[in-house]
């Protein structure tokens, strides 16, 4: 398996709550983000199912949100790992956060 580059949930926090602006791209389906996802002023996040990502041109699924800064999550990791490659093939920079929204919400309890 080859290593994309990642963050970790409180990295990722530490960076919102720095007032980085940061656009998360949720890869998980529709009916898994309206339950949970992250928020935050300093995020954009956008769901993008990880099928339809593979389907589209990052560059055209990120045409309308800024990319400076992008980072990918699904549940566990697994998907965003794969939608951080495409990005990075694609030459966008993207950070695949580890252990996804499972580990995002431990942070906290």
């Amino acid at each position: 398996m080859s290593q994309v580059p990642s963050t970790t949930p409180a990295a990722l926090e530490a960076e919102l709550e720095d007032g980085a602006q940061i656009t998360i791209v949720d890869v998980r389906q529709p009916h898994e983000f309206e339950r949970d996802h992250i928020e935050s002023p300093a995020a954009e996040t956008i769901n993008v199912p990880l099928q339809q990502l593979q389907t589209l041109s990052p560059e055209r699924v990120l045409s309308d949100v800024p990319t400076d800064e992008v980072v990918t999550v699904c549940t566990s990791g697994s998907r965003s790992r794969m939608a951080t490659q495409l990005f990075n093939q694609a030459g966008i920079d993207a950070r695949n956060l580890q252990g996804g929204m499972r580990s995002w919400t431990r942070r906290i309890s």
